[in-house]
């Protein structure tokens, strides 16, 4: 299948002179996702669209690590790229869903009006979650409710070792629409880490609102290697249904791993093997239902 509109769930975008970005100013520093330096630089609208040469019809900005109050800037430097023509439909900022005056950091938000949900990440690597409070569910289960209450999303990155946890705590408002960031993290890619993963999504999917990302796999690895992001998003479609799972290139942090080609071959090689349906609703209909597009 040639003719495909994607719309990518999962990319981002900055600009290092307006918004403060701690983790691409660490010159130097490694991340759980490879050594960033390639990619601490701005990347702009027009970078991106260097990258996908078109192939993208519209997208979905995650937030990326600004300084906390730098949040709502973050917001409105996106905004100001809709403004001048980026096809982007909408806008996941930060919050801290701990924090007390979280209905007003959401009312902020919301003033925007492409904010569709929102990014809290739990988990990012077994070697970087120390630097993350820890998850607790008396913290966490009355601010998803308030989610719930505003028709916000909630983008979950996690890790293994949370996954209990968290799916305890989001049978508990099984209304809200959550998407498992990024495969929901699967670090060990050993047949037992497969199987786990599996059984886990497994339970995940019993969630009726809960949705996966198919993003993000390079991280895990630092390398795109084609048939394990076939066999993985297979699995997860497997699971998941297609109704429930969205394409993401997660790029540009990807980006140090495979170009953009590698990765829409690696897509058409997974939605070839679809009906027409489940083709689209794995590039666009999936993500335009989820986030209300």
């Amino acid at each position: 299948m040639t003719n495909i509109d994607f719309i990518d769930a999962h990319h981002h975008l900055w600009d290092l002179s307006k918004v403060n970005y701690p983790w691409l100013k660490a010159k130097g520093s490694k991340r759980f996702f490879g050594q960033p330096d390639p990619i601490r630089k701005n990347y702009l609208p027009t970078d991106y669209f260097e990258d996908h040469q078109g192939v993208i019809k519209n997208s979905i900005h995650i937030q990326v690590g600004c300084t906390p109050e730098h949040n709502i800037k973050e917001t409105q430097l996106i905004s100001s790229y809709v403004g001048q023509g980026a096809p982007i439909a909408a806008i996941i900022p930060a919050v801290d869903m701990r924090r007390a005056d979280l209905i007003a950091q959401i009312d902020s938000q919301q003033a925007f009006p492409l904010v569709k949900g929102v990014r809290h990440m739990i988990g990012k690597s077994p070697d970087e979650n120390h630097q993350l409070p820890e998850f607790k569910t008396s913290e966490w289960l009355d601010s998803w409710r308030l989610l719930t209450q505003r028709n916000l999303t909630f983008d979950l990155q996690l890790t293994e070792e949370q996954y209990p946890l968290v799916f305890d705590t989001l049978t508990n408002v099984p209304e809200l629409k959550v998407v498992l960031c990024h495969f929901a993290s699967p670090w060990d890619q050993t047949a037992q880490g497969f199987n786990n993963w599996k059984a886990w999504m497994t339970r995940f999917s019993s969630l009726p609102n809960c949705h996966i990302k198919l993003s993000g796999f390079s991280m895990f690895t630092h390398s795109f290697v084609q048939h394990n992001f076939i066999k993985y998003a297979t699995a997860a479609i497997e699971i998941f249904g297609d109704n429930r799972c969205m394409l993401g290139s997660n790029f540009p942090v990807d980006k140090l791993h495979m170009s953009f080609k590698e990765l829409l071959i690696a897509w058409h090689k997974l939605i070839n093997s679809c009906t027409k349906n489940e083709s689209h609703n794995l590039s666009s209909n999936t993500v335009k239902r989820f986030y209300n597009l």
